[in-house]
């Protein structure tokens, strides 16, 4: 070999190796072979069993034609009712169906005024979203109302119904100067300069007409209310006034001079008919200034010494 032909095949590139066996694709191996390359394909193994419960959770159970005109009409259901419900309630907030005007009855003592207010209708106020329970509560709290019922009447009208309290008794002080007016659950109704006509008249001689409450019921006067209120008709005449001390002793002021003490016994049906009974007796009435009921079956009498004096001297 010529040196030129050695110089010729020395400047020849060298084959570079051939590349190492990997993987082309997904489920085949080339691996070199000389010059050539081989696929080797190779198969994954799988589980059938899982596969299978893989697609049961997956299938979905077909409906009926039943179930789906069933649950179609459900709703076509809904959405007529929700339509229904909207359009009633577009109407009965339009103006035609708002609280226009208050219709009251049963308010004797109770003034138009102090109803309008304590129901608060505002302007515009739909009468299907007027609170009405809260209304009737707020009408609760006035002195007179002993019950109240406030309704809707369509298409426009608030209507209250009022039933007033009685009045009972009246308590005063003792010098006559106020007087408190008592309903027929003891509750203090009002404040006035004189007491009201055809009801017993009870006279506190301690602090009571200052502590009461108007609105509130008189607690420490409920002993008196409960003798005053169940008087006998025929002693009823014999009874001008009550008097209702510190202590919860009561007295009754009699036509004349004399007073009947029923001190705090609870027993007033008993004192009534001893009371009754001492006031038929007629002549056993000369010089009387005191009948002590405190015992209730056995009353004590006690007269006027002065009176005694003068009435033997007459005789």
């Amino acid at each position: 070999m010529t040196k030129q032909s050695k110089a010729t095949e020395s400047a020849k590139p060298r084959p570079k190796p051939g590349p190492r066996p990997r993987t082309a694709e997904h489920g085949s191996v080339r691996r070199r072979t000389g010059a050539a390359e081989t696929s080797i394909p190779f198969r994954r193994t799988v589980d059938e069993s899982k596969v299978q419960r893989t697609l049961k959770k997956k299938k979905k159970p077909e409906k009926s034609p039943e179930e789906l005109r069933v649950r179609r009409f459900r709703w076509w259901l809904l959405i007529a009712i929700a339509s229904v419900a909207g359009l009633v309630a577009a109407l009965l907030e339009a103006p035609y169906f708002e609280a226009q005007s208050v219709q009251i009855s049963g308010h004797a003592r109770t003034s138009e005024g102090l109803i309008l207010e304590s129901l608060d209708i505002p302007p515009d106020q739909a009468l299907l979203l007027y609170d009405f329970s809260t209304a009737g509560a707020a009408l609760s709290e006035l002195p007179w109302v002993r019950d109240v019922a406030v309704t809707r009447q369509w298409p426009s009208t608030v209507r209250v119904v009022i039933e007033e309290r009685a009045v009972v008794a009246s308590v005063g002080r003792p010098d006559g100067r106020e007087w408190l007016v008592i309903g027929d659950d003891g509750v203090l109704i009002e404040r006035r300069l004189t007491p009201p006509a055809g009801v017993p008249l009870i006279v506190a001689t301690h602090a009571l007409a200052d502590d009461a409450v108007i609105g509130e019921r008189v607690a420490e006067a409920s002993r008196a209310l409960e003798v005053a209120l169940n008087v006998p008709l025929q002693l009823d005449p014999w009874i001008t006034t009550w008097t209702l001390d510190e202590n919860g002793e009561l007295t009754a002021e009699l036509v004349g001079s004399a007073e009947a003490n029923f001190g705090t016994v609870q027993d007033s049906r008993t004192q009534f008919v001893s009371l009754a009974s001492i006031l038929d007796g007629g002549a056993e009435l000369t010089c009387l200034d005191r009948i002590d009921l405190s015992v209730a079956d056995t009353p004590v009498l006690h007269r006027n010494p002065t009176c005694i004096v003068e009435a033997s001297e007459l005789g």
